[in-house]
């Protein structure tokens, strides 16, 4: 993941979320989610997958971005 990623990702969370990030390792994969899961069903709810880092952190984004076009 490269830096700049991970600079959009800490804005997001600054500006939306309290300053709360999720970044998660699997055995099988990543997941990153921008708040605080208080549970599974909620991890699963809030965090992107991706079978590596920037997979799961650009899907993230993404789906920021695409929420607040809307």
């Amino acid at each position: 993941m490269t830096k700049q990623i991970f600079e959009i990702l800490i804005h997001i969370a600054n500006e939306s979320y309290d300053g709360h990030l999720t970044i998660m390792k699997f055995t099988t994969n990543w997941r990153v989610g921008f708040g605080t899961p208080n549970d599974q069903d909620q991890l699963k709810e809030m965090t992107y997958e991706g079978d590596f880092l920037a997979e799961a952190a650009l899907k993230a984004i993404e789906h920021e971005v695409c929420k607040s076009k809307i």
